[in-house]
């Protein structure tokens, strides 16, 4: 798992204010609500645990967050990629908030499936944040760029090579005190539905549609200059939520 983001803690923070941003946890709160409360939780790849809080303030009873760079670490520092069975499981819930689009391929992406399962409770679920689910992750890219809304024009994800299972990305987001940018994974949809059942996730793997908050002004009074854009990215959105069960 990379460690590129050992330097840039204090931006990656700020990139929770922009619109997308905003948009992606409203969605995973929508996801979580029916089973976050009293839940006993693993967070992999926390970063600053911002999904840690979050989790806490909705209701979970415990967060247990891992990551494996430093400068990141909220709780502890693991590689999320070996399989491991975290002290405190196992957990009703495994959260994965940009974790799963750090595997360059289909064995990898099984193997973080795998460390998910065995933290899992047999009844337990894993929430992941994802890229949108496609059998073309390029041709998704480039039509995400175009039909981006203006106003959320300081985030982008532009594809920079072609890879066996999908395409490799960069992420930019131009945002004070500094531009960061990092890479990343968009495999197809089909692996990772293979992959979970591979990693021992045997429920069907669930693609939650993207919604718009409907309650922050914010983001509001930004729609009602661009209601065209935004209903054109919702149906493209750059990321998605992803639901499924251990059995």
């Amino acid at each position: 798992m990379s460690t590129q983001y050992d330097t840039i803690v204090a931006p990656y923070n700020e990139m929770r204010k922009l619109p997308g941003e905003i948009c992606e946890t409203y969605n995973m709160q929508e996801a979580l609500a029916p089973h976050i409360q009293g839940a006993k939780v693993l967070d992999l790849a926390c970063g600053s645990g911002h999904y840690s809080r979050l989790m806490i303030s909705w209701g979970a009873a415990q967060v247990v967050g891992v990551d494996i760079s430093s400068g990141m670490i909220f709780f502890m520092v693991e590689d999320c990629t070996i399989p491991t069975e975290f002290d405190g499981g196992p957990f009703d819930i495994v959260f994965g908030g940009w974790f799963l689009n750090y595997a360059p391929d289909a064995a990898t992406l099984a193997n973080l499936f795998r460390n998910i399962s065995i933290n899992l409770k047999d009844e337990g679920r894993f929430f992941g944040v994802t890229p949108y689910p496609t059998e073309d992750p390029r041709r998704h890219n480039e039509t995400e760029l175009k039909s981006k809304p203006l106003f959320w024009d300081q985030l982008w994800i532009e594809p920079i090579r072609d890879v066996a299972d999908g395409v490799a990305t960069r992420v930019t987001a131009d945002i004070k005190p500094e531009k960061v940018q990092f890479d990343n994974y968009h495999l197809k949809r089909s692996i990772y539905e293979q992959a979970a059942k591979e990693g021992g996730m045997k429920c069907e793997l669930e693609w939650k549609p993207i919604l718009f908050p409907p309650e922050d002004s914010h983001l509001l009074e930004r729609k009602a200059n661009w209601e065209a854009e935004v209903e054109e990215f919702l149906e493209t959105p750059h990321f998605s939520i992803i639901v499924v069960g251990k059995q």
